[in-house]
C-alpha cells in the first residue's frame, strides 16, 4: 500500500494556457502512441472555445512524470511538428500527457501558429488522423461566436473575424484590428463599429490570457501503474478502444503493441489491411481461451505477458483464414463479411490444428450456416460456446445444431445487416451476371473493386411516392449487383429503351410482366415481383448449401 501511496506523490501547478501550449509544441509534455487519436468533432472543439470565452473551467490534465520510461509518443499533435524525444530524461524527467489530449491537441492547434505558418484558411493535415482536419477557426466579432472561416466566407455580408492564433499576444490582437479598420471603409463598417470591435477582441484575449489549466503530476517510475491511471480516467470520457487500454497496460521500451498490430496488418490480403486493431486483439483471446463474448483487457494483458508469440500466431491465423475467406467464399474485403466473430472464431480454430491447409468443407458449412441463421446477431456467450463447438471437427455440437433460415430476406435491404451481406456474396456466384450492355461480370470483380457500393439502388425514392411504395423501395427489389458506373444508364434502359436482353434482365431477376409493370408506371408491382424472385433464389442458395456441405 506505501509503494503506491508513494508512486501516487503528485504536484499540483495551474499554468496558463500560453505556458501550457509551448511546453506541449517544445515537447517538455509528450502524448504517449497508447493514447486514442485525435478524434473530437468540430462541435466538442467550438464548445470548448466557448468555455473558455465565458470564463468555464475546462477541467484538470494528468501528468505522468517518470525518470525510467522513455515511451514511444506522436511526433506531431494537430498542424504542429514536436521536437524528438531526448535520449536522456531530463532533469525533472520526462512528462507524458494521461489525460487531455483532446483539449491539448484542439488548444494547440487553434491557438499556437505552426511554423512554418501555414496559409490562412487552408486546411491542414493532421497527423491522427488520416482525413483533412481544419484548424482554420477564428471569432466572428459581429455575431460573437466562433466560426469556421471557410463557412464565413460563404456568408453575403463580410464580418470582421479575429483569427484565433492572435489571442494569446495583445501586439497581434492590435495589429490585426488596425488592418480591419483600413479594410473598414471598403465593407461599409464604421467607426463606432470597429470601436465597438476592438473591445471585443481585446476583452477575448483576455480571457485566453488569464485563463488557467490545472495540472496534476503523477511522479511514479511504475510502469503498470500509470497505465492502470489512464485506462480509469479514459474510460470515463469519450470511449477507447479495446486496443487502446490493452497497449497502455503492455507498453514496454522493446515492444509497442499498436506498432507490432499495424506491422501484422500489412501482410494480410489486399482489401483486408484496415482492419480494426479489435479483431485481432479478439483472435488472440480466442487463441488463450477467452471469453470473447466480452471486455477483459486484463485477463489479455495477462496472456500476452505468458506468451511472447501470441500476437504471431494470431496473426499467423487471421491471415490464413482470410486468404480461405477471400478465395473461396468471396469475401475479398472486410465491409463484406457478416460478421467480426466468425473470422475470429475460424481463426481460433486454424491455430488448433497443425498444417497450414483449412478444412473447406467443415469451414465453409459453418460459415453458410451461420450466416443464414444470423446466430451472431445476439451473439450471447451461450450462442457463441455453441459455434465454438460445432467448428471444432467430430464435435457433439456440431450434429445437433441445424441449419436454419427462419425468415426471408430483410425488408430494409442494407449493410448494416449480416444476412444482405450473405446475399451479396452468393450474388457474386450467380451465372449469367452482365452489365448494362449484356456483357458478362465476373462477380468477385465488382465485389473487390466496389466492396459494398457494386450493390446499387435501382429507383430512387419519390417525395410523393405512397408508403407501400417507400417500403419496397427500401428493399431487395430495389437493389441490383452492378458496376456503379451502370446505375442510371441500367435504370434509363429498363424506363425508356432500348431494351434490354432477356438472359441481362433474368440475371437480374427481372421478368417480361416485371418490366411491363414498371413502364406502365406500377412500380410497387416491379419492386415486389424482384422482392419474390430474389428471395426465391436466396432459398434455392440455402437448400443447396444445406445438402452439400451439412454439417
Amino acid at each position: 500500500m506505501s509503494e503506491g501511496l508513494t508512486a501516487l506523490a503528485s504536484e499540483n501547478l495551474n499554468p496558463s494556457i500560453r505556458s501550457l501550449l509551448e511546453d506541449v509544441q517544445k515537447g517538455h509534455i509528450r502524448v504517449p502512441r497508447f493514447q486514442r487519436p485525435f478524434v473530437w468533432s468540430d462541435s466538442q472543439r467550438l464548445e470548448l472555445l466557448r468555455s473558455i470565452r465565458d470564463n468555464m473551467p475546462i477541467g484538470s490534465l494528468l501528468v505522468w512524470r517518470t525518470v525510467k520510461f522513455k515511451l514511444a509518443s506522436f511526433p506531431d499533435i494537430g498542424p504542429h511538428s514536436i521536437p524528438p524525444i531526448s535520449a536522456g530524461a531530463p532533469a525533472t524527467g520526462w512528462q507524458y500527457l494521461l489525460d487531455g489530449h483532446q483539449r491539448v491537441s484542439t488548444l494547440l492547434g487553434l491557438l499556437l501558429a505552426p511554423s512554418p505558418v501555414s496559409t490562412v484558411g487552408a486546411p491542414i493535415i493532421d497527423s491522427f488522423d488520416p482525413d483533412v482536419r481544419d484548424w482554420d477557426i477564428q471569432y466572428d466579432l459581429l455575431d460573437e461566436d466562433f466560426v469556421f472561416r471557410r463557412k464565413a466566407d460563404r456568408l453575403p455580408l463580410r464580418h470582421p473575424l479575429l483569427p484565433l492564433w492572435t489571442l494569446l499576444d495583445g501586439r497581434l490582437v492590435n495589429k490585426h484590428m488596425r488592418d480591419l479598420r483600413r479594410m473598414g471603409e471598403t465593407h461599409g463598417w464604421t467607426d463606432a463599429e470597429m470601436d465597438e470591435w476592438e473591445q471585443r477582441a481585446d476583452q477575448l484575449s483576455y480571457r485566453f490570457q488569464q485563463c488557467r489549466v490545472p495540472i496534476v503530476v503523477m511522479v511514479s517510475d511504475n510502469l503498470e501503474l500509470a497505465a492502470k491511471t489512464f485506462q480509469r480516467i479514459n474510460s470515463l470520457g469519450t470511449p477507447m478502444g479495446e486496443a487502446h487500454l490493452v497497449a497502455a497496460l503492455t507498453w514496454r521500451s522493446d515492444f509497442d503493441l499498436r506498432e507490432q498490430i499495424d506491422r501484422l496488418r500489412q501482410t494480410l490480403p489486399l482489401g483486408w489491411r484496415g482492419i480494426d486493431e479489435s479483431l485481432v486483439l479478439q483472435v488472440c483471446k480466442g487463441i488463450s481461451g477467452l471469453d470473447i463474448t466480452k471486455a477483459g483487457q486484463e485477463e489479455l494483458v495477462k496472456e500476452l505477458a505468458e506468451d511472447p508469440n501470441l500476437l504471431e500466431r494470431a496473426g499467423s491465423a487471421l491471415r490464413r483464414v482470410l486468404e480461405w475467406l477471400a478465395s473461396d467464399m468471396n469475401v475479398v474485403r472486410e465491409d463484406l463479411l457478416p460478421y467480426a466473430l466468425q473470422a475470429v472464431m475460424m481463426a481460433a480454430e486454424v491455430d488448433k490444428r497443425s498444417g497450414d491447409s483449412v478444412p473447406d468443407n467443415n469451414f465453409a458449412g459453418w460459415f453458410w450456416r451461420t450466416c443464414w441463421s444470423e446466430v451472431f446477431s445476439s451473439a450471447t456467450y451461450r450462442e457463441v460456446r455453441a459455434e465454438q463447438l460445432a467448428i471444432e471437427p467430430s464435435s457433439e455440437g456440431a450434429r445437433v445444431i441445424e441449419w436454419k433460415r427462419d425468415d426471408g430476406l430483410p425488408e430494409r435491404f442494407d449493410f448494416r445487416s449480416a444476412r444482405v451481406r450473405l446475399f451479396t456474396l452468393r450474388l457474386a456466384t450467380r451465372a449469367g451476371l452482365c452489365d448494362v450492355n449484356g456483357r458478362p461480370v465476373v462477380g468477385r470483380r465488382l465485389l473487390q473493386e466496389y466492396g459494398r457500393t457494386s450493390l446499387v439502388r435501382l429507383l430512387p425514392v419519390p417525395r410523393n411516392g405512397s408508403p407501400r411504395l417507400k417500403h419496397l423501395l427500401q428493399g431487395p427489389g430495389n437493389r441490383i449487383l452492378l458496376d456503379p458506373a451502370d446505375e442510371r444508364p441500367f435504370r434509363e434502359r429498363l424506363l425508356k429503351g432500348p431494351d434490354l436482353l432477356p438472359s441481362t434482365l433474368a440475371a437480374h431477376f427481372i421478368d417480361e410482366q416485371a418490366l411491363g409493370d414498371l413502364r406502365t408506371g406500377n412500380t410497387e408491382g416491379f419492386l415486389a415481383s424482384r422482392q419474390r424472385a430474389m428471395d426465391q433464389w436466396d432459398q434455392g442458395q440455402w437448400a443447396v448449401c444445406r445438402e452439400s456441405l451439412t454439417i
